[in-house]
């Protein structure tokens, strides 16, 4: 029972990282996008530049979030391996 749970650690973790590091690529194309545009609309009004910036500010939180979603399943995915490790060990010595 306890290795098929680490098991399903490793591959969870691994999984939702890589679905995370995607969406992180996704937004991080986004973030470059608004922020030639905010970087576009520095000579016009005052809304134009408010508008651009709170856009660009979305896309950066948005990436940071994905990025530490990719993390925190990475780490999970290294305990989940690290308890497999220690488990083998454990029945060798056996």
């Amino acid at each position: 029972m306890t290795r098929a749970l680490l098991w399903f650690g490793v591959v969870s973790g691994l999984l939702f990282c890589v679905v995370c590091a995607y969406y992180a690529l996704v937004d991080w194309g986004a973030l470059r996008r608004a922020y030639a545009v905010f970087s576009a609309s520095q000579n016009g009004d005052l809304k134009t530049v408010f508008v651009a910036e709170a856009r660009q500010n979305i896309h950066r939180i948005n990436l940071f979030a994905d990025v530490v979603w990719a993390l925190l399943s990475a780490i999970l995915a290294v305990v989940s391996a690290l308890g497999l490790a220690i488990l083998r060990r454990l029945d060798e010595r056996k």
